[in-house]
């Protein structure tokens, strides 16, 4: 075989993914070719050790905000996914219970009529709330 075919085939081969009959050729050539198995036994070592470059904090933060700006839900799809949450059953008792507080403390003050109190004949107003009239001229 000719060794630019087998050295494309180093890595599939070292990492167990090529079918039996390549595996037996490319055996058979690393016996006969120390250039081949030297480029073999090179990425070997590069995959086991894992000798490859870092990337600088640049392109990281470059690449997160890529992958930030293309995956991030927009504020609709967030509001939508939290309302189709499932709501535990305690918070809708506490809900209930607090729609019912304020409902019953809303309630008098609502049903109060606000019609101003009866003006008499001599044109003094009368608070009618009380068990006997009495004059309101002072308020």
């Amino acid at each position: 075989m000719d060794c630019a075919v087998i050295q494309i085939e180093l890595a599939p081969y070292h990492l167990g993914v090529c079918d039996d009959e390549t595996r037996a050729r490319i055996d058979a050539h690393l016996l006969e070719c120390t250039d081949c198995l030297r480029a073999y036994l090179a990425i070997k070592r590069h995959i086991e050790r894992g000798d490859r470059a870092r990337p600088s904090d640049a392109a990281k933060a470059k690449l997160r905000a890529a992958v930030a700006s293309e995956f991030r839900p927009t504020i609709a799809a967030r509001a939508a996914r939290a309302l189709r949450r499932p709501v535990p059953l305690y918070q809708s008792f506490a809900a209930a219970a607090v729609i019912v507080l304020v409902v019953s403390a809303l309630a008098p003050i609502l049903a109060r009529p606000n019609a101003p109190a009866p003006v008499t004949a001599s044109g003094e107003r009368v608070d009618t709330a009380r068990p006997t009239p009495e004059n309101l001229s002072f308020y």
